[in-house]
């Protein structure tokens, strides 16, 4: 199973709803993303925001945008000028034209304060708006500032900003506003676009201007290289990672193969090593997956910051951004073992969500993350069998003596990215609960099917539509695997919080869970310890997996 070149890319079933992982978005319509061109490689001679697609015309698509990143005095990206057509009228029932931007996005503040220069015109001349805001949102999540024409507009209409970048110094959290970095520019479209929110628009197109820049530059998106086409209504656009500039790329030659990654800064691990494992990882989660047949084309953004915010790992449709700062010697830990970074944004591609509220449902979406995250790489023979032990100790250490460990998920929300340890809760009790769930499944069938033959299923199921994967569909799904009510325990573990200790064999025969106590900081909290299982193998283990 192996992604076709310049096949069209659709945001399915699994992965349709984690346009990010950690938010709640309101924004309509969702990702179907065409990449018009074949990647292109950048060289002295060849720009990729240059090339085009001598049939697409965008005057045929509803909105076009073109971005140019601007530079200042010292050579340092400032802004991104933002120059777009929209035509094809408004949405059904629409009688004024609106436009949106985030406030505030995932913890990144003051996004709408930072567009300048914002001009709307028509053939009558300029057009003018009221504003009006959204609430605010507790816990850095996203509300929007919205603008509403006060008079019918003429297609086309022509609007034109400037996003300033995001400062330094801001609250930290994922990596979603624009920042300069190593020559370039990196960060989400939700991080500094102005978007049209009911255009009857099913088409973007995203063109790149980079004349800014002296020497050879890229300028990439989640949707593609250079110049794409993005399906859906225009604010589909603002759900994907943009960078331009002078980067480096992965693979050597852009034209092979269908996973691509770009870096602006000179990381303290080496990049191209670290993007060939986590291709390799791509196309083993390929084959151990049955629901994503081929898998999309998949694109990783890296950027190295100076300043704070530093970010981390981020990942939206088919792609992912890390975002870092320079290693010192309090942040070791920091890069100490990245790759599982890199893992756990992968596997968002294949793990996707349940429907309702993002964050009420980040038991499964992070959750199960987290679970594949330290099991699979294992079972891949990536990793050994005592770092293995390690990662699930760490898993257990960093639930058992996590503050909001004992805490629901209503409180959860209300803390949000002001804690980065208690929102980290959903993703390390969802882990242990899916481990438990795999002893569960082994022990209701005799042994006879395990939680991978489960979810292979659900995946399936999902992916085809068959299923609308509900919380309440998931307790009916594992009640009938199980032969027992899987309502209440489900409730109380993911919604009001308590705390649970999983089974001993929860991750497989090489491993036993033992009850025990940890200190931390003076403090002594109940846990888990896993031990290996003195009569397996490891090499065995090593060799057939953690549950075979």
């Amino acid at each position: 199973m192996r992604r076709g070149k310049g096949q069209k890319v659709e945001a399915r079933g699994s992965n349709l709803h984690i346009l990010f992982k950690v938010a709640v978005l309101a924004l309509p319509g969702l990702l179907y993303v065409s990449c018009q061109m074949a990647p292109t490689p950048a060289s002295e001679t060849t720009t990729l925001a240059l090339v085009e697609a001598s049939t697409d015309h965008p005057e045929d698509f509803g909105y076009t945008v073109t971005l140019k990143p601007t530079l200042d005095d010292e050579g340092v990206v400032d802004a991104i000028e933002v120059g777009s057509t929209l035509t094809g009228g408004l949405a059904e029932g629409e009688d004024r034209l609106k436009l949106m931007a985030p406030v505030v996005y995932v913890n990144v503040m003051g996004i709408a304060d930072r567009i300048t220069d914002l001009t709307v015109n028509d053939a009558e001349g300029a057009i003018p708006f009221t504003t009006a805001e959204d609430d605010p949102v507790p816990g850095g999540y996203p509300y929007f500032r919205h603008w509403t024409a006060t008079r019918d507009v003429q297609f086309p209409v022509e609007i034109s900003y400037r996003a300033l970048t995001q400062p330094e110094g801001g609250p930290r959290g994922p990596a979603f506003g624009i920042r300069p970095s190593a020559g370039g520019i990196s960060g989400a479209g939700a991080g500094f676009m102005l978007v049209p929110s009911n255009a009857a628009s099913e088409a973007s197109v995203i063109e790149w201007d980079l004349a800014a820049f002296e020497g050879p530059s890229v300028g990439v998106t989640t949707f593609g290289d250079g110049r794409v086409v993005v399906d859906g209504a225009p604010p589909a656009i603002m759900q994907g990672w943009y960078l331009a500039g002078p980067a480096e790329h992965f693979p050597e030659d852009l034209s092979e193969g269908a996973f691509h990654a770009y870096w602006l800064g000179d990381f303290p691990f080496d990049e191209r090593e670290g993007m060939a494992f986590t291709a390799d990882m791509y196309d083993y989660f390929e084959d151990y997956f049955d629901h994503l047949d081929p898998a999309p084309e998949y694109r990783v953004f890296m950027r190295l910051l100076d300043t704070p915010p530093f970010g981390g790992g981020t990942a939206l449709a088919n792609s992912f951004m890390l975002s870092r700062g320079p290693q010192t010697p309090e942040e070791d830990n920091d890069y100490a073992d990245i790759r599982m970074v890199f893992v756990h944004e992968l596997l968002h591609q294949w793990v996707g969500s349940v429907e309702g509220g993002s964050i009420d449902e980040n038991w499964f979406s992070e959750g199960l993350t987290t679970y594949y995250q330290y099991t699979l790489p294992f079972k891949a023979g990536e990793i050994s069998f005592e770092r293995y032990v390690d990662g699930l100790n760490r898993l257990s250490r960093n639930f058992y003596t996590n503050p909001g460990r004992d805490w629901s998920i209503s409180e959860i929300k209300q803390v949000g990215f002001n804690d980065n340890d208690i929102r980290h809760v959903p993703y390390q009790r969802g882990a242990l609960y899916f481990a438990d769930l795999d002893a569960r499944i082994r022990e209701a069938s005799d042994g006879e099917r395990d939680f991978h033959d489960f979810m292979s299923e659900v995946f399936v199921a999902r992916e085809a539509g068959e299923i609308v994967l509900t919380a309440d569909t998931w307790r009916d799904l594992v009640s009938e695997e199980t032969g027992t009510d899987e309502t209440a325990f489900h409730k109380a573990l993911h919604v009001d919080g308590d705390v649970f200790f999983p089974a001993s064999d929860s991750f497989g025969r090489c491993v036993e869970g033992v009850r025990t106590e940890i200190e931390e900081y003076g403090e002594i909290y109940p846990a888990m310890r896993w031990v290996p299982v003195e009569s397996v193998d490891p090499d065995a283990c090593f060799t057939t997996g953690a549950n075979e």
